[in-house]
């Protein structure tokens, strides 16, 4: 006879799991930071020097905390500005990724820790409903300023959702980036439990779901069901400049395919690799700074000497030094601290982990048996196996292990990556203002230094072995779209561009298409 589950069980668990959805979407990790990680006021990038202008506006939600990073020279001058909207679990701290491709190019860069986000006011985030509202204290604050011509957005995950929520309405925006968003929640959700990621039946959903959309409206005051961006898409006419990872598990990357099929304005779709949370590559960062200068100088109408073009960098003066340094590369005599790029969001989960049996060492040896049950739950959801240790010993219950574990975000045993490693990549480490010396500070070197003091990561167990591959014919050889292109024989540059541009096969040969490309027999 099969085993009886006892109702309490059943209800303990539906509690502790309906628990633990409503916080992962109005109150995943707080990434709150110390002010020291915003480094000095003043800093070098490259030749140039430039300030951070720290500041406070208030919106419906309270104190929004803000920095304004303009040159140091000529800071009064008229200039396009770029609004950094950084995602869920993040700050502004995020937007240092973005600074080493924007300033250069003569624009400034306004960042701020959204309400329920960093040191901002509010207890929950809201994925873009409130934010958007955050989004427009910050756009009346820049259109009152004299330095200020043009405006574009820069947003990723939560951030892009916010921009696509504002861009419906506003049509001055002069152009949007919009990396990773989501087209509507519950498409999100129901996606993420069939594939395991949550620990819901099927046929529970759409009961989880009606509770958490209550639980949600009661806290956070907004209804999660109805935050769909794909309705605003439709709506938005700004240049849109859309990036997506083609690994990306966490938000499908058809809901970028299908947010930027929607848009009603000029767009661009670029796919890279790298996760939801992972490093964007350079080139998607430098091509998407080089969209938003070509398109804000139009939009602000300005001469061709009034800015950059896109894809220049500024030019030092014959002496190779700008007025601001002194010979050995300094301001006012001192050393100028150079900027080093953070990385962003922290807490990911690993859908390997989701049907991965408990190994015997965790269950039998490191675990005491009242706590079995609750590391197991933990590694279903796709925690690695130091992260289910840790959180055994600090929790009693599933619920409790989890909550540890969501404030534990900037620790090694929270870092639960979404896929293989495709190189050497970084994971959780907020980059610093380092002083420079004779060996430049670079973002690896100081994210290196960081990882230091990490506590020792331990691999995600061995997923089961792949089914059995489909009959010949079925799938072309190579693991990625770029791959299948060359075996059909089509040129490597060609198969490079399309496969920065296209999802599938089928949009790679409307490309293809499109641009009269043929293949060599």
């Amino acid at each position: 006879m099969g085993e009886t589950i006892p109702a309490a069980s059943w209800l303990g668990r539906i509690s502790d799991t309906y628990n633990m959805l409503w916080k992962m979407v109005i109150r995943p990790p707080r990434d709150l930071y110390s002010p020291e990680e915003l480094g000095p006021a003043k800093f070098r990038l490259g030749k140039r020097v430039y300030e951070r202008r720290d500041l406070q506006l208030r919106s419906g939600r309270g104190v929004l905390e803000c920095s304004h990073f303009v040159p140091a020279k000529s800071p009064e001058a008229k200039r396009p500005c770029v609004v950094y909207l950084h995602g869920n679990c993040s700050s502004r701290l995020e937007a240092f990724d973005a600074l080493p491709v924007l300033l250069p190019r003569d624009l400034t860069v306004f960042c701020l820790d959204l309400s329920g986000s960093g040191r901002s006011d509010g207890e929950y985030i809201s994925l873009g409903h409130h934010e958007e509202k955050d989004l427009r204290v910050v756009l009346q604050h820049l259109r009152s300023l004299d330095t200020v011509t043009a405006i574009g957005l820069w947003g990723r995950s939560m951030g892009a959702t916010t921009s696509i929520l504002r861009a419906e309405e506003d049509h001055d925006l002069a152009a949007c980036v919009l990396d990773s968003a989501f087209r509507d929640l519950q498409t999100v959700a129901e996606e993420l439990v069939s594939r395991g990621r949550f620990p819901v039946p099927q046929f529970l959903l759409s009961w989880a779901l009606e509770m958490i959309r209550t639980e949600v409206s009661r806290r956070a005051g907004f209804d999660p069901l109805e935050l769909m961006p794909i309705n605003c898409a439709p709506n938005a006419k700004c240049p849109a400049f859309f990036g997506v990872a083609s690994d990306d598990t966490f938000v499908l990357p058809h809901h970028t395919q299908d947010l930027h099929n929607a848009w009603a304005g000029e767009r661009v779709l670029r796919v890279f690799d790298g996760g939801h949370n992972g490093v964007r590559p350079t080139w998607f960062l430098e091509e998407a700074a080089d969209f938003l200068v070509d398109r804000m100088k139009s939009k602000s109408q300005l001469k061709a000497q009034d800015i950059v073009a896109p894809g220049r960098k500024f030019a030092s003066d014959p002496s190779g030094k700008d007025d601001e340094e002194d010979s050995s590369g300094g301001v006012d005599g001192k050393p100028t601290p150079r900027l080093v790029s953070p990385l962003t969001e922290c807490l990911q989960l690993d859908p390997r982990g989701a049907n991965v049996p408990m190994s015997a060492d965790l269950l039998s040896r490191r675990v005491p048996e009242r706590k079995h049950h609750m590391a197991r739950e933990l590694a279903k959801m796709g925690f690695r196996t130091d992260a289910v240790l840790a959180a055994v010993h600090h929790s009693e219950t599933v619920e409790e292990g989890l909550e540890w574990l969501l404030t534990q975000t900037g620790e090694a045993p929270c870092q639960v990556d979404n896929r293989p490693p495709s190189g050497a990549r970084d994971h959780c480490c907020l980059g610093v203002m380092s002083p420079c010396s004779e060996r430049e500070a670079s973002p690896a070197q100081a994210r290196g230094e960081r990882e230091e003091h990490s506590l020792p990561s331990v691999p995600v167990p061995e997923s089961p072995a792949p089914p059995a591959p489909p009959p010949p014919g079925r799938l072309l050889p190579g693991a990625n779209l770029n791959d299948q292109l060359l075996f059909l024989g089509f040129d490597e540059t060609h198969t490079d561009a399309a496969s920065k541009r296209c999802l599938t096969m089928d949009a790679a040969m409307d490309y293809f298409s499109t641009n009269s490309v043929t293949v060599r027999l």
